[in-house]
């Protein structure tokens, strides 16, 4: 259970009615985790926090590293609300690469899960090339991005999908029978089953992404407080990274290698590797959708 009490607010993650949907559990939590946020961006109070003794498998040094990758993976992808930046700063160079040609071997399913309501054929992890994989990779998870910006600067309808996003890109995004899902769920989810389906869905995206910002452009920018996160990221269990020993199938690393999850303020999850140049640098970011 993740309580955080900060500003005199109690957020208590697992008390959820119990009669409540599997689902709308998750998206409830999704909205709590987001109001963290919302209580530490800005001019935060001072509290005491001591460092946690887990994640014993990473040194102090290696643990305050994944911890401030994580806060600048944040706090780059809101000052730019583009993860193309990000990507070319703070991601291993062939990623994307490594992401389909081991997801190629591992997948035991023909469709696949890419973000919440998009999915595609596991058939694409071949026929479909680098460039329009990370064409698709960075246009899905900066839509998705926007709805996490819209629930934190406006908490009051963060559990209503349909007021994070604007009725133009809502419509828009209505257009692609492979995107219609993204936003509010109206049945079976049809996923992207060819490439040109794959850059049909890009394309709406990115369409989706110049109406939000325009749209956001007249907004007060979002601004983070940094150090008061850090500290947050120190104390709280939710935060804490995990790291497991992986097999040769994951982004085709080799096998024992050391990997390290860990959730960042804006609610995406990092998969991190430290390379040969005693850094760690990121592998895969993700909608963080299980809490």
């Amino acid at each position: 259970m993740l309580i955080l009490k900060h500003l005199g607010l109690l957020f208590a993650f697992e008390l959820l009615p119990v009669d409540i949907p599997r689902r709308e559990k998750k998206e409830l939590k999704l909205v709590c985790i987001a109001l963290i946020a919302v209580v530490l961006a800005g001019n935060c109070m001072g509290r005491n926090y001591s460092p946690r003794t887990n994640s014993q498998q990473l040194t102090a040094a290696d643990l305050e590293a994944v911890r401030q990758l994580a806060i600048d993976f944040a706090s780059d992808f809101v000052r730019t609300a583009d993860l193309s930046t990000v990507i070319k700063d703070r991601f291993a160079k062939d990623f994307i690469e490594r992401y389909t040609k081991a997801k190629s071997k591992a997948v035991s399913s023909s469709d696949v899960y890419f973000v919440p309501g998009l999915g595609y054929s596991s058939r694409l992890l071949v026929e479909a090339g680098p460039e329009d994989w990370l064409r698709f990779y960075t246009a899905a998870n900066n839509f998705m991005f926007f709805g996490f910006m819209s629930a934190m600067k406006n908490p009051a309808n963060a559990n209503d999908m349909a007021q994070l996003y604007p009725a133009s890109v809502m419509n828009l995004l209505n257009t692609n029978p492979t995107l219609s899902n993204m936003i509010i769920r109206k049945g079976r989810s049809k996923p992207v089953s060819s490439v040109a389906d794959m850059r049909k869905a890009t394309s709406t995206l990115e369409q989706a992404l110049s109406l939000l910002r325009q749209q956001t452009k007249t907004q007060t920018p979002f601004k983070m407080n940094a150090q008061e996160l850090i500290k947050v990221m120190r104390e709280e269990e939710f935060f804490a990274p995990k790291v497991e020993t992986v097999d040769d199938q994951f982004f085709g690393l080799p096998q024992g290698t050391q990997v390290v999850f860990i959730k960042t303020p804006i609610l995406f999850q990092l998969t991190l590797v430290k390379t040969n140049n005693n850094r760690f640098e990121i592998l895969w970011a993700e909608p963080y959708t299980d809490a």
